[in-house]
């Protein structure tokens, strides 16, 4: 695994890159008032664009093999033109422009995690923390940036503007981004048994941990507008809340893993996360929800890369991660479109929500089955020393 330095003005675009990834993930859910509103569409057509969208983000994941920044570069150019397609498409070609957008956005974000695996080494539990930080500054500006168009204009203009600065990106990850050195690959019949397994266990936390930001992402601002009845304006920005707990908690935590075991902080915020997550349904108050939204984003905001880089850690396979990745994504198109098919089906938007506490009760019964013995006897299995010592867990 190297730990080759990356120069400054790589790093730049690399966060910039990946906070621009984080804007185009967030802002769908922000808009989607905005799309409903102008075709009248139900739940569940609303949930089908979600699905499309992050389907589309689990092929973009599979695509990521190797050449990480041509990809970033291709990801960005189809994400833009995809933009461009949304804001002026009409409703029976949405569905394909969303997944296309998913395959745009899908690729540079897998690319971003697999290529700061390569290069951070033994630091990537802090550094992709870091790099998430920046992920949620574009996902908590994106709704603010939705509320400030939607007060005069509709998500037509959004789009445009989003298409304008992928292809901005997608010139600069091509000029400033150098190839990372590959992972060497694991020929051992054990030692590639044990990584399936832990393939498995992670692809099924990640599975639930995407679906359950993607569903808040998606859902949240619709929750605010039945909720308050406010206009779409208003609830686009209400739900920046949520990513603003969200920001906080992803830079605090990358200064807490100095201090703190990291799967320490992976229990308490799950454990945190389902209490909010039922606050946010149980309370009908303006002030109790936009609490809970703001402790629902800073409890899952460390989730992610936690996972991530303890999957690193035990990863030999180059490929490992693409398929990981992958998995997300579908975890991501499922929960956010079987919750508007339970809200349709219930006509209540906040059954449909339950999908989030129960997907993170999931989670908190399967994660003794990551326990510290269990990962040191697969890294002593595999006839490897851990390659990142920072990252094991808390006696």
């Amino acid at each position: 695994m190297s730990n080759k330095r990356i120069a400054p003005s790589s790093l730049a675009v690399l966060h910039s890159a990946f906070a621009l990834t984080g804007v185009l993930h967030a802002i769908n859910g922000a808009l989607l008032p905005s799309i409903s509103s102008t075709f009248q569409l139900t739940d569940s057509q609303s949930g089908s664009l979600a699905l499309f969208y992050f389907l589309g983000t689990s092929l973009g994941a599979i695509l990521c093999t190797e050449h990480y920044p041509r990809l970033m570069t291709i990801g960005f150019l189809v994400a833009a033109a995809s933009s461009f397609g949304i804001a002026t498409a009409g409703f029976t070609v949405l569905p394909k422009l969303f997944l296309a957008l998913g395959i745009g956005v899908g690729i540079p974000m897998t690319a971003v995690s697999m290529y700061a695996g390569r290069k951070f080494g033994d630091r990537s539990a802090a550094q992709l923390t870091l790099l998430n930080f920046s992920w949620s500054l574009g996902a908590f500006l994106s709704p603010l940036f939705a509320a400030r168009i939607l007060v005069h204009l509709t998500y037509r203009t959004a789009y445009e503007a989003l298409g304008s600065v992928a292809a901005i990106a997608a010139v600069a990850c091509w000029l400033a981004l150098e190839d990372a050195p590959p992972i060497l690959k694991a020929n051992n019949t054990i030692t590639h048994s044990l990584q399936l397994r832990w393939i498995a266990i992670f692809a099924l936390l990640t599975f639930l941990e995407v679906g359950i930001e993607n569903t808040t992402a998606t859902w949240l601002a619709t929750y605010s507008l039945r909720i308050s009845h406010a206009g779409p304006a208003s609830a686009a920005a209400s739900s920046s809340l949520y990513w603003c707990g969200f920001l906080v908690s992803r830079g605090l935590s990358s200064l807490l893993l100095l201090r703190v075991a990291p799967m320490l902080i992976l229990r308490a915020a799950l454990l945190v996360a389902f209490g909010a997550a039922v606050l946010l349904l149980g309370l009908s108050g303006v002030p109790f929800r936009g609490a809970a939204m703001i402790l629902l984003g800073a409890a899952l905001a460390p989730i992610f890369p936690l996972l991530l880089a303890r999957f690193f850690a035990g990863a030999r396979n180059s490929s490992d991660s693409r398929w990981l990745l992958a998995t997300c994504g579908l975890g991501g198109a499922v929960l956010p479109w079987f919750t508007g098919w339970a809200s349709a089906s219930s006509h209540s938007l906040r059954i449909g929500l339950g999908t989030v506490p129960a997907a993170l009760l999931i989670m908190l019964s399967v994660m003794p089955v990551v326990a510290p013995k269990r990962q040191q006897t697969a890294t002593t299995s595999a006839e490897s020393p851990n390659p990142h010592p920072s990252f094991r867990a808390s006696p």
